[in-house]
């Protein structure tokens, strides 16, 4: 390697369907982290309010659990679409979880309950 290419950083080396992928990849954990962080800010808050009064001393444990139930998902979630990205490929792996996540989006609306 010559000295021009150790000196070159990284970012200089990217074509412009490189930076593109980039930027889209950020702006996806972005909304995925916000979505977290929503999930902890309002958790306690939707609970009260579907919540029996009698059942509010429990709500610290319910909101533990639909957290780590979150946590869990993108564990497995994310260990199933490397699976089975390698097996179909990332765009049809992409374009499937999305459609899930809309179905089970869409379905949520007629939930009785929270759980």
């Amino acid at each position: 390697m010559s000295d021009m290419t150790m000196a070159t950083p990284w970012y200089r080396t990217l074509n412009r369907t490189q930076w593109k992928t980039l930027l889209a990849s950020n702006l996806g954990w972005v909304f995925d982290g916000f979505e977290a962080y929503a999930l902890i800010l309002t958790v306690a808050v939707a609970l009260r309010q579907l919540l029996d009064p009698a059942q509010h001393a429990q709500i610290p444990a319910y909101a533990g659990a639909i957290i780590a139930t979150t946590l869990c998902g993108w564990g497995i979630g994310g260990m199933l679409a490397g699976v089975l990205a390698d097996y179909i490929g990332r765009k049809r792996t992409m374009i499937l979880a999305i459609l899930t996540y809309s179905i089970m989006t869409g379905l949520s609306a007629f939930a009785w309950d929270w759980v």
